[in-house]
């Protein structure tokens, strides 16, 4: 890629990829599931002071998320989510990436934690979240 569009694609996408800075060397300590008609409409990082929130969205199978205080994110509908992530838990969060697709849809998220290797898959497949270790 050359210099020029890196840095263009790079101020373009700043204010999301921002929202890993505000997570940036915080353990993990739960994560949460939303579930509607059989599809993961929700995953909800929590990091203590904050939340990592990760929604998909079902018009153009997009990922969306932002990053809050944790009291913002209690939501009745999430349960407490345990095997895909139990190895997780404990673990500070390293690297995020944003995936875009031939489309131009940002429709991944890629993270890491003890590290700056991605170790987690998290895309949007016909309106639900699909997670994915990467090994």
């Amino acid at each position: 890629m050359e210099p020029a569009i890196a840095l263009t694609v790079g101020k373009a996408l700043y204010a999301k990829l921002s929202a890993f800075q505000e997570i940036n060397g915080s353990l993990l300590r739960e994560v949460r599931h939303a579930w509607a008609h059989g599809n993961l409409e929700r995953v909800v990082l929590d990091f203590g002071a904050g939340v990592l929130i990760v929604d998909a969205e079902a018009h153009d199978d997009s990922i969306n998320f932002r990053c809050e205080e944790a009291n913002c994110s209690t939501d009745a509908q999430l349960g407490t989510s345990g095997g895909f992530w139990q190895d997780f838990i404990g673990r500070t969060f390293g690297w995020g990436w944003i995936t875009v697709n031939q489309q131009g849809y940002c429709d991944g998220l890629l993270l890491s934690f003890d590290g700056i290797e991605p170790q987690v898959s998290m895309n949007v497949v016909a309106s639900s979240i699909k997670l994915r270790r990467i090994t």
